[in-house]
């Protein structure tokens, strides 16, 4: 019996011993690299958003992410009277228990593309060593649970075109409308929908057109169909809110713009995503072509692509190579069939093939996390402070206005939990800028008490945000300063005699 013919007999269940595996490895990882706080910066107004039971002011609002969570933290909350400080634990540990699951998912996804188990497993490895999935496994992020209801989406889809089931061609294009409600970037798999019919040779004709036609109405409804809701209702001023996010967009875009000069590093981040999909890529794409012609392996594999390449010339990239995460899953069974069939007609052995795929597989991602994590790990503890910031706002009034660098994003997260209600100066797209010592006087003359934190850890001495710290260093002869602990200063106008200590925010600047 040779291996397709095992394949099409065997079951998801009685395949336990290819996908277990990489589910395990997947779950082991993600609990020895989960994130020691809720996880990036999002993560910490997903949180809030999704105790109050509101919808994200990005894009198309994330809703089925996070009212899926609200109701996981009424449930608990109401059950176990889980406090909110905590919540993130709940939606933390839930990515992680979906990690495993999205990887079963992609092997099963990979099987049916490849007719392969060893293909499927190698896939599925590919996946689970992305140094992206890895890290975002432990994160309260959309990263997993959008790639486990993309892979369910095209399963189904995929079934349902060789079955020719249209029930199941639809459900499919459902599924993946309603992924672009966890992630908007699983909109850029919407080809899929147009193209796949061809791909499993379908040949159009009055009911083939319908179905397809049906299938993309559909994926519009439920992709753009909440957030159209919510916008024509404009619940809790939702327009202002979303106005606002395009606004600071705008202001961050202007700060990180798409050059030449960066390119690089983008596609450096598309190489760590999924180093061996993107170089086995061309050649792997041109034997499919020439042995099969155009199927749904290449297909997916060709939507993976330009999915990434669509993303790498938007400037958010620029800050967080994540986003990259979004094509890479769609590359990587393309690329697993090409090194399994390559290596089988070298050796002659599919075992032989199977087991030095893997050793390359392996090795390749060690040498990633070498090179990758000491950098990674720096940035994660600096952010994970977040969790203990609200000792830091115990010393200063609920109502007081804070300058806090990086920690901008945990006053506004320990403000949505409740905890104060202060304002801040922030930093990133609402920065001032020249502005500053006007902003700070505003505040003054409104009675409201401005207080800097000058930890030298939440203020950068290289990159783009050295400008915002040089600013800072400018207003220090222009106000007085009063110290309230080691780093917190309360700054007050220079009229007032009693605040004399100086907070030296040269000390902010790199050393010449």
């Amino acid at each position: 019996m040779t291996e397709t013919e095992q394949v099409e007999t065997t079951g998801l269940l009685a395949a336990w011993r290819w996908w277990l595996p990489p589910a395990l490895l997947t779950l082991v990882l993600a609990l020895l690299f989960i994130d020691p706080f809720a996880g990036d910066w999002d993560a910490l107004d997903y949180t809030v958003l999704a105790i109050r039971g509101e919808p994200s002011s990005m894009i198309l609002g994330r809703m089925l992410f996070i009212f899926a969570n609200h109701a996981m933290w009424r449930v608990a909350h109401g059950l176990f009277g889980l406090p909110p400080e905590h919540a993130y634990l709940l939606f933390k540990y839930a990515v992680v228990i979906q990690s495993p699951l999205a990887t079963i998912a992609w092997w099963q996804l990979a099987r049916d593309l490849t007719g392969s188990v060893r293909a499927a497993t190698v896939a599925a490895l590919l996946l689970a060593l992305s140094p992206f999935y890895i890290i975002y496994s432990g994160q309260a992020m959309t990263e997993i649970p959008s790639l486990l209801l993309l892979a369910l989406a095209l399963i189904i889809h995929l079934r349902g075109l060789r079955s020719r089931n249209t029930l199941m061609v639809l459900a499919g294009a459902a599924l993946l409308g309603l992924g672009v409600n966890v992630r908007e970037g699983v909109a850029l798999y919407g080809p899929w929908l147009v193209f796949a019919p061809l791909a499993c040779g379908w040949r159009f004709g009055r009911r083939e057109i319908a179905t397809t036609l049906s299938a993309c109405l559909i994926f519009t409804l439920c992709a753009f169909g909440p957030f159209t809701l919510w916008w024509l209702m404009d619940i809790d001023n939702y327009r202002k809110s979303w106005h606002g996010w395009v606004e600071l967009t705008r202001q961050e875009s202007a700060l990180h713009p798409i050059k030449l000069s960066n390119m690089g590093r983008l596609l450096h981040y598309f190489f760590i995503a999924a180093p061996l999909a993107l170089v086995s890529f061309p050649v792997a794409a041109f034997k499919e072509w020439r042995e099969r012609a155009f199927t749904p392996l290449l297909l997916l594999g060709i939507v993976g692509l330009i999915a990434n390449l669509s993303l790498i010339i938007h400037y958010s990239v620029v800050l967080n190579g994540r986003y990259l995460l979004t094509g890479a899953p769609a590359m990587a069974p393309l690329a697993a069939r090409y090194f399994m069939r390559a290596e089988t007609r070298r050796w002659k052995s599919v075992r032989r093939s199977f087991m030095i795929v893997l050793l390359g597989l392996f090795f390749t991602a060690t040498i990633f996390a070498l090179c990758s994590w000491p950098a990674g790990s720096l940035y994660i503890k600096q952010r994970a402070m977040a969790k203990d910031y609200n000792a830091q706002l115990s010393l200063v009034p609920p109502d007081a206005v804070m300058i806090s660098g990086s920690q901008t994003v945990a006053v506004n997260y320990w403000r949505g939990l409740g905890a104060g209600r202060w304002d801040v100066i922030g930093s990133g797209g609402t920065w001032p800028g020249e502005q500053l010592p006007q902003v700070i006087e505003n505040y003054l003359r409104e009675s409201r008490r401005v207080f800097l934190d000058a930890d030298p850890r939440w203020w950068a001495d290289t990159g783009w945000q050295l400008s915002e710290t040089r600013r800072l260093v400018q207003i220090e002869p222009r106000f007085h300063f009063r110290r309230i602990s080691d780093t917190i200063y309360e700054i007050r106008p220079p009229t007032d005699p009693t605040a004399n200590d100086r907070p030296d925010l040269q000390r902010l600047l790199p050393v010449k």
